[in-house]
Order: structure tokens, then sequence, then C-alpha cells
């Protein structure tokens, strides 16, 4: 535990060193002769965030474009405080309220398992490909620009001056995004793309986990996924070290869960809460959600289902189906079996919502069982 904390520490101040020193060179070289009068530096200065944004969108459009070519499915598309998501082949705009992944976010689903290294590396590339190739065409026009007479033209001067700081954000993100680091629960597309490149046991448990995930987001109910692959993730995380390595729990839980294995998925339930500083923050309320259900339906265990429910809070990343299941198991045990009807009418509304098709069948057929339950009554 502590060499992992120390690793992301690390990988936190390496990024953080190459940002200063890159913005420091090229600002005091690319900046050398420009004379702004103040009206248009305090333009450009709040021009700083939305040029900010439009540097993380191009870097997400880039994998989103990648993944597309791929025959990734995309699914969802984060910048800053902007977040879409699609919903049954239609995008769904919605505020993003995650800190974590304020930064830019894509989600690209595998489809189909052939070749999953070659496609992922693909995928993990075109992030960082697009902010390089921004970079360098907004430096192009800050350099034709420049090479004009603008000493008495503010305005074309203040273009020059967002162009160039387009290309030195841009660029910034390049750096730290192409160069492998491992920090908190995230590692960068360099990261990734080298594991895959380099083979051997890195490579074989990334494809070992996109294999699953393509399994699962096809449609695959967990009791089908081959627990054997799971298990041999799972070795190979822990011995490798990977940060993805903690959500082996979650997917082992979903498994032993669905097929019924009621110990075992409390087990690795409880492995899966235990390391959930391994997993970003905003990223958590999953893993309170997965066991609050769990306990509620599985276990009928209400003290302990509140416990977690509690420590749950929702956004924009937690599937409405799974909240809704949930709420309705809790209201069964309270017996307020109205509400509780109210509430698997309302999962099996959102069911076809999630990105995780295979899990949404395990809920489905769940839900039915808690309604034929209530039927009784």
């Amino acid at each position: 535990m502590k060499n992992k904390k120390t690793l992301k520490i690390l990988g936190f101040f390496i990024a953080i060193v190459i940002g200063a020193g890159v913005g420091y060179l090229v600002g005091k070289f690319g900046l050398a002769g420009i004379n702004l009068p103040k009206t248009a530096l305090l333009f450009v200065v709040f021009l700083f965030v939305p040029a900010f944004l439009i540097v993380i969108a191009f870097h997400e459009a880039g994998h989103a474009f990648a993944g597309v070519k791929v025959n990734f499915d995309f699914r969802m598309f984060v910048v800053g405080p902007f977040l879409w998501n699609k919903e049954q082949n239609k995008w769904k705009f919605k505020w993003n309220k995650n800190v974590n992944t304020a930064g830019g976010l894509v989600v690209c689903l595998p489809i189909g398992t052939n070749n999953l290294n070659k496609r992922f590396a693909i995928y993990a590339a075109g992030g960082p490909i697009a902010s390089l190739l921004l970079s360098a065409l907004a430096y192009f026009l800050f350099l034709l620009l420049s090479s004009l007479n603008t000493t008495n033209m503010a305005a074309l001067q203040t273009l020059g001056f967002i162009f160039l700081m387009l290309a030195i954000l841009s660029f910034l993100i390049f750096l730290i995004t192409i160069i492998p680091i491992h920090s908190g629960g995230f590692s960068s597309d360099g990261a990734r793309i080298l594991r895959i490149l380099k083979g051997g046991e890195a490579a074989h448990f990334e494809v070992l986990l996109l294999k699953i995930i393509a399994q699962s987001t096809g449609g695959i109910p967990p009791k089908l996924i081959a627990i054997d692959e799971l298990e041999e993730a799972k070795t190979l995380a822990k011995k490798l070290n990977l940060s993805y390595g903690v959500y082996m729990h979650g997917l082992l839980h979903q498994t032993t869960f669905d097929l019924g294995q009621l110990e075992k998925a409390e087990n690795h339930l409880l492995n899966y809460v235990e390391e959930i500083e391994e997993i970003p923050a905003g990223m958590r309320n999953t893993v309170w959600l997965d066991a609050a259900f769990f306990y509620a339906y599985a276990k009928a265990d209400l003290d302990s289902a509140l416990k977690y429910w509690n420590q749950f809070k929702a956004n924009a990343f937690v599937s409405k189906a799974l909240i809704y299941a949930t709420e309705a198991a809790i209201n069964f045990l309270k017996s307020d079996y109205e509400t509780a009807l109210t509430k698997i009418n309302d999962s099996l509304k959102e069911i076809p919502n999630m990105l995780d098709k295979g899990n949404g069948l395990a809920l489905e057929e769940k839900m039915m069982n808690l309604k034929n339950k209530i039927q009784k009554h």
C-alpha cells in the first residue's frame, strides 16, 4: 500500500515539474516581443478557462475518433462541467459534478474481442496525438500572425497570443498524458500504451480486462463470464501491482453474485470496500451502491444496506437503474411494498440505458424476482 501511495505522489509531482518547466521555457521564449494593451491582456486572461476546455475537448475528441475507427462504441464525452451521455443511441447532456473527471473523459467500449491489444493502443494514442496536432496548428497560426506587422493592431496581437496559449496548453496536455504515470487510481495514456506494446504479463492483463469489458458490455451476463479469466486477471494485477487490480474485486463480486454464490460474492465485495481508497474519490459511489444493493437484495440485511446506502451519493456516472433497484430492495425490507414496486418499475425502465448490458440483464432478472415476491404479499 505504501509503495502504491509513493508512486502516486511521485507521478503527481513529476507531472507538476514537467508542466511548470515547459510552461516557463515556452512562456519565456514564446512571449518575447509581445506587448499587449492592458484591456487585451485582461481579455486573454478571461479566456484562459475556455481555452483550457477547448484543449481538453480536442484531446478527448482524439480518443473518441480513434475509438470509433477501431470499432469501439463511443458512449460518453466529458469536458470540465459538461457531460454528454449516449442512452439508447441518443445523446443526452448532463452537468458533470465529479471533480475527478473534470479534466476530461471519454468512454469508448470495445465491440468484439479480436485484436484488442492493437485496437486499444490506437484508442489510447488518439488523445495525445490530437493534442500534439492542435499544439502544432495553434503555434503555426501564432507564428503566421507574428510575421505580420501587427504593432498597431491590438486585435491581431491578442488573437496571436490566444493561439500561443492554446499551443502551450495543448503541448502540456500531450506531454503529461504521453509520459507513463500512475496517479490517483488512473494510468496515463502513455502508461497504458507502454504496457500494451511491451507485451508480457502486463499486456496480457490489459487484454484480459478489455475482453471481459467487451463481453459484459456486449450483453453477456456476469454468470456467463469465464471466472477463471477473472481470477487470472486478479492474480496478475496483484503480482504486477497494477492500479486497475482493485476493479477485479468488483467484477468477481458481480459474477459470483449472479451465480448465486453469495458467500464468495460477499468476500469479493468486502475486499472491494477494503481497497476503496485505490479508486478515484468520485468513482467510489459505485462501490457503496453495489454494497447497499447486495446487502438489501441478497442478504436481507437492512442495517448493512443502509450503512452503505448512506455513504452513496448519486452522480452522472452511476446507473439510475441500480439506484432505483437498491431503493426497491431497501423499501421491500421495510415492508413498503408500494414504493418498492414503483422503484422496480423505474429500474426496469432505466435498464436499457445501462452501459453494461450484461449487468443490465442480471439486474432485470433480480428486479423481476423481487416483483414476484411483492405480488405474493
